[in-house]
């Protein structure tokens, strides 16, 4: 199966116009950002009056998962928070990003980063977005239940754990970027408000 996606930070397309782009899910941000690129209870409520799913990721800055447990711990924190703010029912997972090139001896952090978040909500609400390494090697070490795969950084590998796969960036919707993303499993962390999948 594939179904498709997107996601951005900063503009809104609109639920009417991701419809007629034909996106069936928008993956939106969480972080401590107040310039906008945060999802609202309003657009949660747009998206999902218009039979959109949405997916939710935090960051803060790109990096922030090498600074190891405690980062984690106190990001999932906030970002359950802001979650539950925004609609998102209990029990639906969160992404948290490595957005950058993770090399390997970089996976410990990102790791205990992974366990901090995972001792606030659990386990099984762990999602990470990165390259094909850092989430290979986070499935691999059991510290994820949902992997949000970028082709940047991949080089042309994709692991099929991963629930969600985004292949290609800068894209224009309704004068707004986004990227494209293809959802490859049935559960791949969306809801609406108030309603899981």
């Amino acid at each position: 199966m594939s179904v498709f996606g997107v996601d951005y930070a900063w503009g809104r397309p609109g639920a009417k116009a991701l419809k007629r782009a034909g996106a069936k899910f928008a993956c939106r941000y969480l972080s401590h950002d107040t310039t906008g690129k945060n999802l609202t209870r309003a657009e949660a409520e747009d998206l999902s009056d218009a039979n959109i799913w949405l997916v939710v990721v935090w960051e803060t800055t790109a990096k922030r998962p090498l600074d190891g447990r405690s980062a984690g711990v106190a990001d999932a924190k906030d970002a359950a928070a802001q979650a539950k703010a925004c609609g998102m029912p209990d029990g639906r997972p969160i992404y948290f990003a490595a957005d950058w090139d993770a090399s390997r001896g970089q996976q410990d952090e990102i790791n205990a980063y992974l366990d901090g978040a995972a001792s606030v909500i659990g386990r099984d609400r762990v999602g990470l977005y990165g390259g094909h390494g850092p989430v290979k090697r986070a499935f691999d070490a059991e510290k994820i239940k949902y992997g949000w795969q970028t082709y940047a950084w991949s080089g042309g590998k994709w692991d099929d754990r991963a629930q969600l796969q985004q292949y290609s960036n800068d894209h224009e919707i309704n004068g707004v970027g986004v990227d494209y993303n293809r959802a490859v499993d049935d559960d791949y962390g969306q809801w609406r408000v108030g309603e899981s999948p």
